[in-house]
């Protein structure tokens, strides 16, 4: 069965993110088929995970190096090569900023909610 994609709606009033994510949690995760289990997260991009506890994979772009991928900062969460998908682990109902150290590409930001 093929799922179709729906757009994207915008922001609108004080419950914007949350009226968004209801309607349509897709968007938040860049547009990915599936939210539920476990997510791709990318520089730049705001993903929700609808699963406690979700598997989480980060992807940078193509580019040369290695790079440790950083969360919340400090933590290393793990290490990429440019163009690679690699696991970060499992993460329960938190929120966490993701960042590529040593570079300037924006930071990616993953909130895990709901449960199996």
């Amino acid at each position: 069965m093929m799922k179709t994609r729906r757009p994207c709606l915008g922001f609108a009033g004080p419950f914007g993110i949350a009226s968004l994510t209801l309607l349509n949690p897709v968007c938040l995760a860049g547009n990915a088929a599936n939210t539920f289990g476990e997510v791709t997260v990318r520089p730049g991009t705001s993903v929700i995970c609808a699963s406690d506890p979700c598997t989480v994979y980060f992807e940078t772009p193509a580019g040369s190096g290695t790079h440790d991928i950083l969360q919340n900062g400090t933590i290393r969460a793990g290490v990429a090569s440019g163009g690679t998908r690699v696991a970060l682990g499992n993460y329960s109902n938190q929120s966490v900023v993701f960042r590529v150290a040593g570079t300037d590409l924006p930071v990616a930001h993953l909130t895990v909610i709901g449960g199996p």
